[in-house]
């Protein structure tokens, strides 16, 4: 019961990042503190598999994309491209971004990274969902979910970097059961 709570705390958390994350909330501004962190090496891109997921389609963007592999009690894997444009947002006063990755089209998967590192921000954050699941992990380490982010560009220029939950909850959207999973991605964004 415990992860299902922080799993919705955090996807509350995402949307609330989404909804206040705004073209005026952005500054074009060089970041002060854009320095990459130290962590696991850089993950290779996730190839596609069969299995009780499916697939997020898509593809690289000429802003970058997400490669992603969530494997466990459910399973996806798949690219999408970075949402430029005013779509993901860096948000000067946060100390991060608000990426948003998906197809253009609207259809498959739709992930969001929050790099937010202020004082304050809950810390770094990836959340996905493809209207069978929802996941949701953080770099939280009383999450429980044991994740490592690995920000290798994180300024007013981009987002970039890695991360690897050997402990994530995904949560099933028909019966709210918790399926034990983990999820390795790698991303690359900018306007």
């Amino acid at each position: 019961m415990r992860h299902l709570r922080l799993a919705a705390t955090y996807l509350a958390i995402a949307s609330l990042a989404v909804a206040c994350s705004s073209p005026a909330a952005s500054s074009s501004a060089a970041s002060q503190g854009g320095q990459a962190s130290q962590g696991a090496a850089a993950s290779q891109p996730a190839a596609s598999t069969a299995g009780g997921g499916g697939g997020g389609g898509g593809g690289g963007g000429a802003n970058g994309s997400v490669t992603y592999q969530i494997t466990g009690d459910y399973q996806a894997s798949g690219e999408l491209p970075f949402l430029a444009g005013g779509i993901s947002t860096w948000i000067e006063s946060a100390g991060g971004w608000v990426a948003n990755f998906a197809n253009q089209s609207g259809e498959g998967a739709v992930i969001l990274i929050n790099t937010q590192s202020a004082a304050g921000t809950p810390g770094q954050s990836f959340t996905f969902g493809d209207g069978k699941v929802v996941l949701v992990a953080t770099s939280d380490p009383g999450s429980g979910f044991n994740c490592t982010f690995n920000l290798t560009k994180n300024d007013s220029s981009g987002t970039a970097g890695d991360l690897n939950c050997t402990d994530a909850i995904a949560v099933d959207d028909a019966t709210a059961a918790q399926k034990h999973v983990q999820l390795t991605a790698h991303w690359e964004g900018h306007n």
